[in-house]
């Protein structure tokens, strides 16, 4: 069954999250929320501290700017808009304390994953504001960010490949465990996949197998997987049916990549730059230079902040790239 109230206390979880799937594995999400926290996730990894459209309000919240078009895929933005407001719904508990009549009590705030989101009418950004202490929890999970995630995450359209990717993330450790052997209740629970199919082999065609074959193309881990069934030696009846699936987990042939750089993502951005700026070919390479060297979220935004100064100015990777410098040299 589905979980009905989707609430976690941040106090329960290990002193050290590192992994995405520790909050997947608590909550629901589906694709679009998945995007909005990858994206998150990916500011947080590349500055690592608060920065850039990055800072604290009076109501103790961080907020960040995006810009819509790199929270999804596609064109279509009602997804984001919509996911924005039912992200909220997930909750979490963070403990604190404050004074009552001169003495120190605890006390537990319910805020949501993301606390509020500010868009514009134009479409041209989005201010997401997150608790500051369950940002701290963020800047944490960051550390299990990966160019990989991001893969997955924006080249499927389902997110029980996101979730078994996230999964393969938190347990794989080379050498030391190499697989595991699920259930079927545990391979519906830990890859969220429920009561979606009644045939426990459906679940094997249409979300295991097409998995796999994502994962071999655009992340760094994938596996193999053994079908167990009650019987080992029965080939119809009861002892026929599938009742686990081994796992075994090996990293891909996939190069490495840098940390935030995703290739097709910043290939869009530098055509939008170049309709907007009409450059040479040379400056769009220097600006490929500049997406392999800075997160892209960062720039886009770095670029619509400045945008009315840059149209007027006569060599616009010369003005661009002084303040891409003077903005990173100023939150050092």
């Amino acid at each position: 069954m589905r979980p009905k109230i989707q609430r976690v206390d941040i106090s329960t979880l290990p002193k050290t999250v590192q992994q995405p799937y520790v909050i997947t594995e608590k909550f629901d999400f589906n694709i679009h929320e998945a995007r909005i926290l990858i994206r998150v996730l990916q500011q947080i990894k590349k500055h690592q501290f608060i920065q850039m459209g990055t800072q604290i309000d009076m109501d103790n919240n961080v907020v960040m700017r995006f810009r819509p078009k790199d929270l999804t895929v596609g064109n279509d933005l009602k997804l984001v808009y919509n996911a924005l407001g039912t992200i909220r719904k997930k909750e979490i508990v963070v403990k604190g304390t404050t004074t009552d009549e001169g003495q120190e009590v605890e006390t537990r705030t319910i805020t949501g994953i993301i606390n509020e989101a500010t868009y514009s009418t134009n479409n041209s950004f989005v201010d997401i504001k997150i608790n500051a202490d369950w940002y701290t929890i963020l800047v944490d999970l960051s550390k299990g960010y990966t160019p990989y995630l991001g893969n997955v995450g924006f080249q499927t359209g389902n997110k029980h490949h996101l979730v078994i990717y996230q999964y393969i993330c938190q347990w794989h450790d080379e050498g030391v465990i190499d697989g595991k052997t699920l259930t079927e209740a545990q391979v519906r629970k830990d890859f969220k996949i429920f009561d979606l199919y009644k045939d426990f082999r459906k679940v094997i065609d249409r979300v295991i197998e097409p998995c796999k074959q994502e994962l071999d193309e655009f992340a760094d881990r994938s596996f193999n997987y053994t079908p167990i069934r009650a019987n080992p030696n029965a080939t119809r009846g009861r002892g026929a049916k599938i009742v686990a699936i081994s796992f075994k987990f090996y990293k891909t042939s996939t190069e490495d990549i840098n940390s935030t750089y995703e290739p097709k993502r910043a290939a869009k951005k530098i055509s939008e730059f170049k309709s907007i700026y009409g450059f040479d070919e040379t400056q769009e390479q220097q600006l490929g230079g500049l997406a392999k060297r800075y997160d892209l979220s960062f720039l886009s935004a770095l670029e619509y902040e400045n945008r009315p100064y840059l149209l007027k100015q006569e060599n616009f990777i010369e003005a661009f790239h002084k303040i891409i410098i003077e903005r990173s040299a100023a939150k050092k």
